[in-house]
């Protein structure tokens, strides 16, 4: 029997083209990890930055795509972890003054999605707004598919009791 070999390569598009089909979905993914829409904006212009600085890394193992998810998803992390290092107090009664506080108990679903950790809101729109597979997501998440599907399925576990306290 013959073995036939499949070229795996993928079509490389040029940075304009590039730019023009993706820059949306990077700017989506990095507001799921962010929440900030200056932060998310920051992020797709990194994420081409590091692309042209390292196009020729580019091996064609995964769609151009996920390599530039798997960028952006980095830079989003390390922005967060370097918020997390600089944070400093709040003063509950500044804050207070700043924020008017909701007086009735029930929550929204954004609200509920804004409760979530950046991870988990990662994954729920990695595959409930970008309908990637779970294996996709385990690709650009750089974890196992069953840690995928366990990691989702608490998320939407989580989400779930939020939404029935409100109730």
């Amino acid at each position: 029997m013959e073995k036939v070999i499949l070229n795996t390569k993928r079509e490389i598009l040029p940075l304009p083209e590039l730019y023009e089909r993706y820059s949306m979905d990077i700017y989506r993914y990095s507001l799921s990890i962010l929440k900030d829409s200056d932060d998310a904006k920051d992020a797709v212009q990194e994420t081409f930055v590091k692309y042209v600085e390292n196009e020729n890394t580019f091996r064609g193992d995964a769609s151009q795509k996920t390599w530039l998810l798997v960028v952006a998803r980095n830079y989003c992390f390390s922005k967060l972890k370097r918020a997390d290092n600089n944070n400093s107090t709040i003063d509950d009664d500044s804050f207070d003054s700043i924020y008017e506080l909701k007086l009735d108990d029930m929550i929204t679903l954004q609200d509920a999605l804004k409760s979530l950790t950046p991870q988990q809101s990662e994954l729920l729109f990695l595959k409930e707004y970008a309908n990637y597979s779970y294996l996709e997501i385990a690709e650009i998440t750089n974890n196992t598919l069953e840690n995928v599907k366990i990691k989702l399925f608490r998320t939407r576990q989580k989400l779930r009791k939020i939404l029935e306290g409100s109730l």
